[in-house]
């Protein structure tokens, strides 16, 4: 009797550990499908527009930027892009990160933000430790990373930023980001791109989806 219990114990034990590592893998299994594929239950378009300095306020209201604008300005030493996002999808917990990015370059150089405004009203532009995690998940987002200093010291540069805004189901976003100056003039808007990043409440993200821009109607 003793050393059949003796056995049955091991095979419990055994079970137990198959079952745990099982769980395990399947948990990283989802994760790593997150990784790549949370964002497809998500429509997202972004139209985009060029103006001259002079015309970005104008260009924001055109977009349907409901606050008064006087106060949205350009910059004649640098080019400012203004974006409209429309998503629709289910509602989470948390807020979507917008970064807007320069496709002509590899990799592709984050466009620095400069102002943004949901339905909740203006919205600033943020960037956290936590988003770092982007740029080993995605090569596509290699520009948001830290970088090394000759003193061994790390930094995030100037123009990496994000806006972000509530993970409503159905939502839209308008804002403005700025080339950094001495960029080449951009023409085409559909040589930027956007990632739409999903960051729970708690600040962890958990994905980012690939959105390609189209020029304004």
């Amino acid at each position: 009797m003793g050393r059949h219990g003796a056995r049955l114990r091991w095979v419990v034990a055994l079970v137990s550990v198959t079952v745990a590592v099982l769980a395990t893998v399947h948990r990283y299994v989802d994760r790593e499908r997150e990784w790549a594929d949370g964002g497809d239950t998500l429509a997202v378009t972004v139209q985009a527009s060029l103006p001259e300095p002079d015309g970005v306020a104008g260009a924001v209201v055109a977009f349907g930027w409901p606050e008064p604008a006087d106060n949205v300005i350009g910059d004649p030493d640098r080019q400012s892009v203004v974006v409209r996002l429309r998503w629709s999808g289910p509602p989470r917990q948390g807020h979507y990160q917008v970064i807007l990015l320069d496709g002509r370059v590899e990799p592709a150089r984050v466009v620095q933000p400069y102002a943004g405004w949901d339905a909740d009203g203006g919205t600033g532009s943020n960037w956290a430790g936590a988003y770092d995690v982007l740029a080993q998940r995605y090569p596509w987002l290699a520009d948001t990373a830290t970088r090394e200093e000759p003193e061994g010291t790390f930094t995030t540069p100037s123009n990496v930023g994000a806006v972000g805004t509530r993970a409503t189901a159905d939502g839209s976003l308008v804002a403005v980001f700025r080339l950094a100056p001495g960029a080449v003039p951009l023409t085409d808007p559909s040589r930027l791109v956007v990632a739409f990043c999903y960051v729970e409440r708690d600040g962890e993200v958990r994905w980012a989806k690939r959105v390609p821009v189209l020029p304004a109607d």
